[in-house]
């Protein structure tokens, strides 16, 4: 099978980090991909053929059996570019919740209008891959039920993933002789970090390790040094590959307001790490308590009691490397999305 996936950029965003998972997985099983993108930005390295395009010039669709999109842009050029009679599968992967996102970034009349756009431009698509059952049920709301199918992610960990010695030195001198929490993201509201805050001054022995960049840093420091735990909260910036500081947290927190699937969920699983979530459809869904430690959202005492919780109980982890294994492998990756992909072919032999 010819493949092609397209991308915005190649950042190290968690939608290209999926892409570069399928490739991977793609040609392990002896098929053929190629990798489309916009911006210069060449963070993350395929090991495939890559190559940037423009949003005006059309790409020959004819070489594949499948295109599929990731993203807002990527999704609008299939809508503009893909020919009337196309023997390829035309797929894209819905990363998040698209309205509820958008609200986030803006203010509701450019949110609805911006996100139901979106949902127009899918109209050419063959099929729409949502990342759980619960995203599923969502998208029905606009796309009939044959339209859509669901398949998990998966994470990989390259070898020799490590931090340098100066990094090591740093994190064991701020983390001390107390628990250490830990948040990988981009730092918007919609990541909930600022609940974590609010939590420290109720948790006086933890220190929180925040790996990331975005328009909530400034607000969160604000929030800190108001709180009194400015001393406590470790703002690191970005940093590539943020699983390597995995092993040097007592728990990694997720305390999310909204998301579609969380790939540091599945790398904190390989690390065997205990992690504290908020109680989102999405996570519920993949995960149970007796995997991670629940709170229910914008409640802090709720998030103490998690945080607690999670910190007594030993078996967190290893549960959490089971449900990796069941669900979330790269094998039982690839199997789903070999399996989208054979019946949108099979179904356009027979349109």
């Amino acid at each position: 099978m010819h493949i092609a996936y397209i991308v915005p950029k190649l950042a190290n965003k968690g939608p290209v980090i999926v892409v570069l998972e399928l490739v991977r997985q793609m040609l392990r099983h002896g098929h053929t991909c190629k990798v489309f993108y916009f911006d210069p930005e060449q963070e993350i390295q395929f090991p495939c053929p890559v190559e940037r395009i423009t949003f005006s010039h059309a790409i020959d669709f004819r070489p594949f059996d499948i295109i599929h999109t990731h993203g807002l842009r990527p999704d609008c050029y299939v809508f503009v570019h893909k020919p009337r009679h196309c023997r390829a599968g035309v797929l894209s992967t819905l990363h998040n919740y698209i309205l509820a996102d958008f609200s986030y970034q803006y203010n509701p009349f450019v949110a609805y209008t911006a996100g139901n756009l979106w949902m127009c431009m899918l109209c050419r698509h063959d099929k729409l891959i949502t990342l759980t059952r619960n995203a599923l049920q969502y998208y029905t709301r606009w796309f009939k039920p044959e339209k859509l199918a669901c398949a998990y992610n998966t994470r990989t960990l390259p070898e020799g993933l490590t931090v340098t010695a100066d990094e090591e030195a740093a994190i064991l001198r701020f983390k001390g002789s107390s628990p250490l929490i830990g948040v990988h993201a981009a730092l918007t509201p919609r990541k909930g970090i600022d609940q974590l805050i609010q939590a420290l001054p109720l948790l006086p022995d933890y220190k929180l390790m925040v790996v990331g960049d975005g328009k909530s840093l400034e607000p969160l420091r604000q929030q800190s040094l108001a709180n009194g735990t400015s001393s406590r909260v470790w703002f690191t910036g970005y940093r590539k590959d943020a699983c390597r500081y995995l092993p040097y947290y007592d728990i990694y927190a997720l305390p999310s307001r909204s998301e579609g699937f969380v790939l540091t969920l599945i790398e904190a699983a390989l690390y065997k790490k205990k992690v504290v979530c908020s109680d989102l459809p999405v996570f519920r869904e993949v995960v149970d308590r007796t995997e991670v430690s629940f709170f229910q959202l914008e409640d802090i005492p709720s998030l103490v009691d998690a945080i607690r919780r999670a910190r007594e109980d030993d078996s967190l982890g290893e549960h959490l490397y089971q449900k990796y294994l069941q669900a979330f492998s790269p094998e039982i990756f690839y199997q789903t999305h070999l399996a989208i992909y054979q019946f949108v072919l099979e179904t356009k032999k027979h349109s």
